[in-house]
C-alpha cells in the first residue's frame, strides 16, 4: 500500500505540483480531471490528447506513477449539470476521461453514480438510469483497459431535514450498483469523509470487499466535507484502517486533502506535504489494530 495524493493540492498547477509530491515522499499521484473540466471542454480531442502526454512526461520525469483519477463530474443530478453540460455531452466526457487515464497510465477513474433529476424518482429508477449510463462506458473501459471505481456519496449531514435522497450515499447501494453492472473493470472507491458525514461507522467498509478499487482518504467533523488530513477531524482511523486490512484492499491511501494544503503559504507547503506522508506511513503501520498504534 502507497501513500498517493491527488494533485488538487495545488490547485491546476501539475507541473509545480509533481516534483514537490516527490520530494514529499509520494509514491503514487492521483490526477483530478475534475479541476480542470472546464478547460477540457474547450480542448478538441487533439489538444486534450497532447496536453495527456506532457502531464505524463511530467510523471515519468518524477517517477510518480499516476495510480487513479478522480473523472469528470455532472453535478448533484443528471438533469442538473455543471458548465451547461447534459447526458450526451457528459457522457462524451466521461469516454474521452477514460482515454485521458490511459496515456497518464491510470487504472481507475473514479466517477459519481447519482440521482437523475433528485425530484421523486423511485429507487428503481434511479438504479435503472445509473445501470445503462454506465454500461455504455463499457466499450471504451474494454477498449483502454481502465475501469471506472464508483464512489459513495453522502446527504445526511448539515441537511438532517431534506426529503431528497443521494444515490449510493448508502454503501448497500454502492453495492447493489456494482454488482448489478457485473464487470471486472466497474469497482468502488472509498470517500473516508463522505462515509463519516453520512454517519457510516467504519466497520461497515468491510462491504465493499473486493469491489474496492480506490481510495479517497479525508477527515472532517461529521457534519462538512472538509477535506482535512486524517487525525484532524473526528473519523476512527484506526477502525478505517482495520477494516480495509481485513478486506485485504490492496491500493493506494490517496489524499483528497486539499482543504489541509492547498492554502498554506508556497514556503510552507513541502513541509506541509511531508507532514501529510507522515501521517500517511503511520496510517499503514497501525496493521489492522483497530486500537490503534
Amino acid at each position: 500500500m502507497n501513500i498517493s495524493t491527488s494533485l488538487n493540492v495545488f490547485g491546476t498547477d501539475y507541473e509545480q505540483a509533481i516534483p514537490v509530491c516527490k520530494e514529499a515522499g509520494f509514491r503514487a499521484l492521483d490526477f483530478n480531471y475534475w479541476d480542470h473540466q472546464k478547460d477540457v471542454l474547450a480542448k478538441s480531442w487533439e489538444e486534450e490528447e497532447a496536453w495527456a502526454h506532457r502531464i505524463r512526461a511530467a510523471a515519468d520525469e518524477s517517477g510518480l506513477p499516476f495510480t487513479q483519477m478522480h473523472g469528470p463530474v455532472h453535478g448533484r443530478s443528471f438533469r442538473e449539470m455543471v458548465l451547461g453540460l447534459n447526458a450526451e455531452s457528459f457522457l462524451d466526457m466521461a469516454k474521452r476521461s477514460l482515454r485521458t487515464a490511459s496515456i497518464l497510465g491510470v487504472p481507475w477513474v473514479v466517477l459519481h453514480a447519482s440521482a437523475i433529476s433528485g425530484n421523486g424518482e423511485s429507487y428503481g429508477e434511479v438504479k435503472e438510469f445509473n445501470v445503462k449510463f454506465f454500461r455504455q462506458l463499457f466499450p471504451v473501459m474494454e477498449q483502454t483497459g481502465v475501469g471506472i471505481a464508483l464512489e459513495n456519496f453522502y446527504d445526511r449531514a448539515a441537511r438532517p431535514h431534506t426529503a431528497r435522497r443521494t444515490y449510493c450515499a448508502m454503501l448497500d447501494e454502492l453495492v447493489e450498483l456494482i454488482d448489478t453492472l457485473d464487470h471486472p473493470l466497474v469497482g468502488a472507491c472509498l470517500d473516508t469523509g463522505h462515509a463519516h458525514e453520512q454517519g457510516i461507522h467504519p466497520n461497515e467498509i468491510r462491504k465493499l470487499g473486493k469491489r474496492l478499487k480506490a481510495t479517497h482518504i479525508n477527515d472532517n467533523d461529521g457534519l462538512h466535507d472538509q477535506h482535512l488530513l486524517p487525525y484532524q477531524g473526528s473519523i476512527d482511523w484506526p477502525a478505517v484502517m482495520s477494516a480495509l486490512h481485513d478486506i485485504q484492499y490492496e491500493g493506494d491511501l490517496t489524499y483528497e486533502t486539499h482543504q489541509a494544503i492547498r492554502f498554506l503559504p508556497d514556503a510552507l507547503r513541502l513541509e506541509g506535504l511531508k507532514y501529510a506522508v507522515a501521517v500517511g506511513n503511520y496510517l499503514i503501520g497501525l496493521k489492522g489494530d483497530p486500537k490503534g498504534a
